[in-house]
C-alpha cells in the first residue's frame, strides 16, 4: 500500500468514526443503531461541517428554495433585506439560478426572512438525505425550526442542495466570472460582478 492509499485510509477511518460519533452522540449509548461500517461513509460531508459554515449552508440553501417567491417581490427593503443575508454575490446567483422548484414556501406573517431561509434550508437538508438515521444526525447540528415543518421533498431537495454546495465551493474559490442563465430561455449572460 503506497503512502497515499494508506493516507487516504486513514482519512476514510478517521471519517467514519466522526460519524459513528455524532451518531451515538444523538442516539445514546443504548440506542445506538447498528449500521455496517461502510453506511457511514454515506452521510455527507455537510454534516460534520463546523456550525458557522453548515448555517451558511443552510441560508443559502433556504435561499434557493424561497427564490422562485423572491423574484415576485416588488418590496425593495425586503430584497434588499434577503440580499443582506445571503451577500451580494449568493444573492446575484440565487437569484438568477435556473430550474429551481416552483413553489416557494411563504414568507412568515412577521416578515422575517432569516426564519424564512433558515427553515426552508432546515427543510431542504433534511429531505436531501436518504435515511432516518442521517437526519437523525443532522438536525440537531441545524438551526431550530419554528415547529417541526414538512420535510422538503428529495426530488427538490437533493438538486437545491447540491447547488447551494456548488455555490458555497464557488464562493470560497473566490469565482468572480460565472455565466449565469436567466429565468427565461435568453442566452446565457456573463457576470463579471
Amino acid at each position: 500500500m503506497s503512502l497515499h492509499e494508506l493516507q487516504a485510509a486513514r482519512e476514510r477511518r478517521a471519517r467514519r468514526a466522526a460519524v459513528a460519533g455524532a451518531l451515538a452522540q444523538v442516539q445514546g449509548p443504548h440506542e445506538t443503531q447498528a449500521l455496517p461500517w461502510a453506511d457511514l461513509a454515506l452521510l455527507p460531508d455537510w454534516c460534520l461541517w463546523a456550525n458557522a459554515r453548515r448555517a451558511r449552508l443552510v441560508r443559502v440553501a433556504g435561499a434557493l428554495f424561497a427564490a422562485p417567491g423572491m423574484r415576485l417581490w416588488i418590496d425593495a427593503a425586503r430584497l434588499r433585506a434577503a440580499r443582506a443575508l445571503v451577500g451580494d454575490w449568493m444573492f446575484d446567483r440565487v437569484m438568477h439560478s435556473p430550474e429551481l422548484p416552483a413553489q416557494a414556501p411563504g414568507v412568515p406573517g412577521s416578515g422575517d426572512l432569516a426564519r424564512l431561509f433558515d427553515n426552508a434550508g432546515r427543510a431542504v437538508l433534511l429531505g436531501s438525505l436518504p435515511a432516518a438515521w442521517m437526519r437523525g444526525v443532522a438536525a440537531p447540528r441545524l438551526p431550530a425550526a419554528d415547529a417541526q415543518p414538512p420535510l422538503c421533498p428529495a426530488v427538490v431537495a437533493r438538486p437545491l442542495t447540491a447547488l447551494a454546495l456548488q455555490l458555497l465551493q464557488q464562493e470560497a474559490e473566490g469565482a468572480d466570472r460565472v455565466v449565469l442563465r436567466e429565468p427565461s430561455s435568453e442566452p446565457a449572460v456573463e457576470d463579471t460582478k
